[in-house]
């Protein structure tokens, strides 16, 4: 029983003293995140997906870490494995970027894949949220979910529920997206108006996406997203 015990809390033990690595997905495919998932859990790291925000300045492959990482080599290993499946990191950087920090045994891993960069023209990921309408006569949220498709929300769900109101988008020419109905009768147009807005809490981003054709039977509202910096 002491011997089944102690296993027990060596397994405890090295469950706890697992370095986390928090994966930012956000520009990475499913097929990307998966691989780099499983090498990294191959290294004996415990990965952490998120689809957060790039902090400002990052404009490569990045690893964030945290001086009270345990073991060494920690830091290499996870570099090396890495770059063993074509993923070079390109600049290492102590405890925190913009409002992002690691403390305790953490990393923070930022991969960009070749051609992409947070602050130049946003990109369907950047895009992919759920707005709500402003200035307008109806309650609405706009869903542009991350595989291309859309959803109109009403808050009454009885209302303006038609053809329209489900369907895909893409980006067509930047700062433009395109609206692409279910039954791909209809296609309507929104730009994209990014600003920073400083209020007593701080700096928010804002994401506007404004109508520039009529839409039919669906209100012609303006749709907003907020991120706090």
């Amino acid at each position: 029983m002491k011997v089944i015990s102690v296993v027990f809390l060596c397994f405890f033990i090295l469950a706890c003293s697992s370095t986390k690595v928090h994966l930012y997905t956000r520009y990475l495919s499913p097929q990307e995140v998966k691989t780099v998932t499983v090498n990294l859990e191959e290294q004996g790291f415990d990965v952490i997906n998120n689809t957060l925000v790039f902090p400002d300045g990052i404009e490569q492959s990045t690893l964030l870490y945290s001086p009270f990482v345990e073991g060494e080599d920690t830091v290499n290993i996870l570099i090396e494995s890495l770059e063993q499946k074509g993923w070079l990191i390109s600049s290492v950087q102590p405890i925190v970027a913009g409002n992002h920090y690691y403390t305790k045994n953490s990393l923070g891993l930022l991969l960009l894949p070749a051609g992409i960069s947070p602050s130049a023209k946003m990109t369907e990921a950047d895009l992919a949220n759920d707005y709500q309408s402003k200035a307008c006569q109806s309650s609405m949220t706009l869903s542009l979910n991350s595989d291309a498709s859309y959803q109109f929300s009403f808050a009454d769900k009885l209302t303006h529920q038609n053809e329209q109101s489900q369907g895909s988008w893409q980006i067509t020419s930047y700062p433009y997206i395109e609206l692409i109905s279910s039954g791909k009768n209809r296609r309507f147009y929104y730009q994209i108006e990014k600003s920073i807005v400083t209020d007593v809490v701080g700096k928010a981003e804002i994401i506007e996406l404004k109508p520039i054709d009529e839409h039919y039977t669906l209100p012609k509202c303006t749709f907003h997203y907020g991120l706090r910096l």
